[in-house]
């Protein structure tokens, strides 16, 4: 069954949504976590290796990623003021789109397509691996994505700490997730540091879970 409000980053809604955050955040410090850094980052490195214009150009990619119906942020930001924000992109839009604000939530919306960028304020927002949270924010890497004839700029957590959180729970989409980065990390030439991940997973008391990792780096 197919479903509903679930996107790639090719779509886009997904985007128009990834605009709003480059267009509206540069000053507020924060890092795309989970699935949607790891679209982010995949995404910007297939176009920059490729030499590429728009993610439209790269054949595939919406049958390699998973699709999802939201990008989850983490803030180092006053709760009020983020509202505010929000309230002012509400207030402000000329989009066709329409908003809706909600606890740790705001909602886009075009008929009967929604999609969601759910904010964290605090670490215990941040499931899996909450002790890291303002670290998560403070080593964000910049990465670029070509848009409507300029490049937006966006923050997302390191390769490390997006899969050392994914091992953290693990489920069939989080190994396909990590999988997906380890992939763009070796086209993109960074130094992934799979010790890094063992003694984050340590520290948490989920060191048996690097197996899987170390697993999936074998199999390349």
């Amino acid at each position: 069954m197919k479903k509903q409000n679930a996107y790639t980053i090719t779509d886009d809604i997904f985007m128009d949504a990834l605009e709003i955050i480059s267009e509206n955040f540069n000053d507020a410090p924060y890092a795309i976590v989970g699935g949607g850094a790891v679209q982010v980052y995949t995404a910007s490195v297939a176009v920059r290796h490729s030499g590429l214009n728009s993610i439209k150009e790269i054949n595939g990619l919406s049958f390699i990623l998973r699709k999802t119906g939201d990008i989850d942020m983490a803030f180092r930001y006053d709760a009020a003021e983020l509202v505010k924000k929000f309230n002012g992109i509400i207030s402000q839009s000329g989009s066709p789109y329409t908003f809706h604000c909600f606890t740790k939530r705001f909602v886009i919306q075009d008929r009967i397509r929604r999609f969601n960028l759910n904010y964290q304020t605090e670490p215990e927002d941040l499931k899996g691996i909450s002790e890291y949270y303002n670290d998560i924010i403070a080593t964000a890497v910049t990465v670029g994505l070509p848009f409507k004839n300029s490049v937006m700029q966006l923050r997302i957590a390191k390769p490390e700490y997006i899969i050392a959180s994914k091992l953290t729970r693990i489920k069939p989409k989080d190994q396909v997730d990590i999988s997906m980065i380890l992939k763009a990390a070796e086209l993109d030439d960074y130094p992934f540091d799979s010790e890094e991940v063992r003694a984050i997973l340590k520290s948490v008391h989920k060191e048996d879970k690097y197996d899987i990792l170390a697993e999936l780096m074998d199999s390349y």
